[in-house]
């Protein structure tokens, strides 16, 4: 049928040169206003008054960009819808020749607006992302999901809608169709089906969200997308690790950037000869030096200072503090202060650390 359709159309050589330079010619209308819309997306707007504001070059940009990406398939199928009109030969086609022809257009017409929908889909999306700030991770983490359920959504009408054109069927004999393919296909991909709900379950719980430290299973880093299959972790060693989402709802999480406040405990030993004042001085040295803003001071999370054991070889001083931030750099930081103020200060109050000691016994000869 498409053969014989095409011989009716293009019965020689001077009907085939003639639907070259229509096609040739929508064809580089489509590439040229396609140059000209993309240049307007990313340049004109920003100078003009109007568009001063944010969310107004988003949506002109987008608008821009989706036309553009369209104008190329679009006038090319009008080139060769031109083409029809001007030379006449379809008046030539059986009815049935034209029947198909007219099927092929307008599956042509739904193939435009599908491609110029799956463009569009930025709009939404720039939006979210242009509302999405740094303290509110939930859109950017719902951003992929989104994007990919328009897409499938998009897709999925289109395919409906043209094998009812192509197969002259109703709705419900596609949708009957569908429902045996898809069932086919539910099985053949379980694993896939597993991993999007899989998604679905860790944005709608939100252990964790895109930015945060998290450590699952002994996998730690930050997340940096929840696709639609997998969620991607990079590692602070910058590896780059991708876990299916079916796997990792199912995991011991645990979000470090959940917490509000480092907490950090050490010991410190001192000789066995010192003397109680001298103990009692280095806990008042430690006191002074966590009486700072950097650490938090309210209810239980106050700094906690103690002499807590005789050990083998040192008398030891116990500490427990939480910094203020969850800031690790900060805290780090703040760290290396410490330490360097408490060999200092106990330095000058001649208070001495104990070092580990072992008795050994040497058997008489």
């Amino acid at each position: 049928m498409f053969f014989s359709i095409l011989e009716a159309l293009v019965p020689n050589a001077y009907f085939a040169f003639l639907l070259f330079l229509f096609v040739a010619g929508g064809f580089s209308f489509g590439l040229a206003l396609r140059k000209i819309l993309l240049t307007l997306a990313r340049r004109s707007p920003r100078r003009r008054d109007f568009m001063k504001s944010p969310l107004r070059r988003i949506i002109a940009g987008t608008l821009f960009e989706t036309v553009a990406r369209t104008s190329i398939f679009l006038f090319t199928g009008l080139g060769v819808v031109a083409f029809r009109e001007f030379s006449g030969t379809h008046e030539t086609l059986t009815p049935e020749e034209s029947d198909a022809l007219a099927r092929l257009f307008r599956i042509f017409i739904v193939c435009a607006i599908t491609i110029f929908l799956w463009h569009f889909i930025r709009l939404p999306l720039a939006l979210l992302r242009h509302h999405a700030s740094p303290k509110n991770k939930s859109a950017a983490t719902l951003i992929p999901l989104i994007s990919a359920s328009l897409k499938i959504l998009v897709i999925g009408i289109s395919c409906l809608i043209i094998i009812r054109i192509a197969t002259d069927t109703q709705p419900a004999e596609v949708l009957a169709m569908l429902g045996i393919g898809g069932l086919a296909i539910g099985l053949a991909s379980q694993d896939s089906v597993k991993n999007f709900f899989g998604s679905v379950m860790l944005i709608i719980d939100r252990p964790f969200q895109a930015g945060d430290f998290i450590n699952a299973d002994g996998i730690a880093g930050t997340v940096e997308e929840i696709g639609v299959r997998s969620t991607r972790i990079r590692a602070t060693d910058g590896s780059l690790f991708c876990i299916p989402n079916g796997e990792l709802a199912n995991k011991t999480i645990r979000t470090v950037s959940a917490r509000k406040t480092i907490r950090d405990a050490f010991t410190l030993g001192l000789t066995y000869d010192t003397p109680p004042q001298k103990i009692r001085e280095a806990m008042a040295i430690l006191a002074e030096l966590l009486d700072v803003p950097e650490c938090a001071r309210e209810g239980s999370r106050a700094p906690r200072i103690f002499f807590s054991s005789f050990g083998e070889s040192s008398l030891n001083i116990e500490v427990i503090y939480h910094f203020a931030t969850a800031d690790s750099a900060a805290f780090r930081d703040f760290k290396s202060r410490l330490n360097l103020e408490i060999l200092s200060k106990f330095a000058a109050a001649e208070i001495a650390f104990a070092f580990p000691t072992v008795t050994v016994e040497r058997a008489g000869v």
